[in-house]
């Protein structure tokens, strides 16, 4: 698969989330937010190296996954790409205005349009943890608040989660600096990370559980190190 195509998958799975997904992460962007931060890595940085990376590169920002398994107690071979996935892929969005609801769909109090979307820089790293096709997304945008929001429809995805799961998530998502697993299988972690200057940005680390079938090895507490770790890792 091109690095193309890998984007267009990644906008797919970005606004395919279905009427019940699309209301709930819409409805919680005025809840967990990110604040104007110190840390290391700007949404500035985070796009400016997405637009130069190509498929084959080493995935970006220092993160290291071996190693951060490793810390987090999980021991499994570990390899970059999938099958039919390349090692790194990349999706930069130029944001869009308010919208009309579509039709057939009532509005939520107080929302009469669909909410705009900032521009963001989103980066995917992949690889085959034993024989498990493991990802690491990094999504950033420019505005404080709403990344996890944007990150719900593949955290739904890839967590195999129910639509009272997902709002239980969307509800307590982790705040900046915090690391959190999905309800359920525990299968998808999600670190929110501090920003340098006016920004937000979520890291996430989760399995395919769409062409694979799901290892214990990388769930629950283990697999919220193991984000958590990747997190710590960040640096220009």
């Amino acid at each position: 698969m091109t690095a193309d195509r890998t984007a267009t998958g990644l906008r797919r799975t970005l606004v395919v989330a279905g009427t019940a997904g699309l209301l709930l992460g819409t409805a919680a962007c005025s809840s967990s937010g990110g604040v104007t931060g110190t840390g290391s890595l700007s949404y500035d940085h985070v796009r400016s190296t997405a637009q130069g990376l190509a498929g084959t590169d080493p995935c970006p920002f220092g993160l290291d996954l071996p190693a951060a398994l490793k810390s987090a107690g999980i021991d499994r071979p570990v390899t970059p790409g999938a099958k039919d996935e390349p090692a790194v892929g990349t999706d930069l969005g130029n944001g869009k205005p308010p919208e009309p609801w579509p039709s057939g769909v009532s509005a939520p109090p107080g929302m009469a349009s669909i909410p705009a979307t900032p521009p963001s820089a989103w980066v995917t790293c992949t690889y085959t943890v034993g024989a498990t096709p493991v990802r690491i997304d990094l999504l950033a945008v420019p505005e404080n608040g709403p990344v996890v929001n944007m990150m719900l429809p593949s955290i739904q995805r890839a967590g195999n989660l129910g639509v009272d799961q997902l709002k239980q998530f969307a509800d307590e998502q982790p705040t900046a600096g915090r690391t959190k697993v999905t309800p359920g299988a525990a299968s998808v972690g999600v670190a929110r990370v501090a920003a340098k200057g006016k920004g937000d940005i979520a890291l996430t680390l989760s399995q395919d559980t769409v062409n694979a079938t799901l290892e214990p090895a990388l769930t629950g507490e283990a697999l919220r190190k193991a984000t958590e770790q990747l997190a710590a890792q960040l640096h220009p």
